[in-house]
């Protein structure tokens, strides 16, 4: 197995100074299009090499269309505000005059504040002792031979009888490589939408916004919440939350996302 992770991700500096990054089909939906999870590692990625910021807090992307596998798009970093405390910078994706994506991201410095946790880790079994889907007729190309995952339970929708609850609780890691900060972007959205459990055939991320916390411990498997609560005129929203193993929250998310 070839780990494809980070390099997918890494931006290309030409000699003019324009950075490029090639769009490749390892990071594939079922769609055949590329996840908008990579598409946010990599803009994240593009924003902490280009720029002297601290750690990611909170990304923001706004999808304008899907980028073409075999192609190659040019990102543009742009630094908003390098506070002490704070920095935020723009990144967009444009291939030719065609417009991608647009995010904006926020940055911080280790400092120590105070730390809080009121809320609970899902509820899995030890990952090792749960099989993986990929064997019991999950996809394996694309995205998902790129991504490990463990489910407790094996989703209705994956049986042709959607349970009606859009609720999503797996272990999830990228197959072969750490999870770092762009990586975790990428995993807020690398799940198979949990609104399949209505009984709808797919959806598409019109914006995400990731809250960054921590970093799980190298290799290790990371505990996912996503849920939908609201479907309202063909949009539905997407809550995520990302633990570790020892209960430590390391990611939140909230997606916008409309039917197809």
């Amino acid at each position: 197995m070839t780990d494809f992770y980070p390099d997918d991700t890494i931006a290309t500096v030409e000699a003019d100074g324009t950075l490029t990054l090639a769009v490749t089909d390892r990071w594939n939906t079922p769609l055949g299009k590329p996840n908008g999870g990579w598409v946010l590692a990599s803009m994240l990625r593009a924003a902490m090499d280009h720029v002297d910021v601290g750690r990611p807090v909170v990304a923001g992307i706004t999808y304008f269309a899907s980028p073409e596998p075999g192609t190659t798009a040019t990102m543009t970093v742009t630094p908003l505000k390098l506070g002490r405390r704070v920095q935020t910078v723009d990144v967009d994706l444009v291939h030719g005059d065609r417009p991608l994506a647009r995010m904006t991201a926020s940055f911080a410095r280790d400092h120590d504040g105070m730390t809080r946790e009121l809320g609970e880790a899902p509820a899995l079994p030890d990952p090792d002792t749960l099989p993986d889907p990929r064997g019991h007729g999950a996809p394996k190309d694309g995205l998902f031979a790129r991504m490990e995952y463990r489910m407790a339970e094996t989703p209705g929708w994956a049986q042709g009888a959607p349970n009606g609850d859009p609720t999503t609780l797996a272990w999830q890691r990228l197959e072969g490589a750490d999870t770092d900060w762009p990586a975790l972007g990428l995993l807020a959205d690398a799940m198979p939408p949990p609104v399949l459990e209505l009984g709808m055939l797919a959806s598409m991320t019109v914006q995400l916004t990731v809250h960054f916390h921590r970093l799980p411990a190298p290799g290790a498997w990371v505990a996912s919440r996503f849920t939908t609560r609201h479907v309202t005129a063909g949009f539905h929203e997407e809550d995520g939350e990302l633990w570790d193993a020892d209960g430590n929250l390391l990611a939140q998310s909230r997606q916008l996302a409309i039917l197809l």
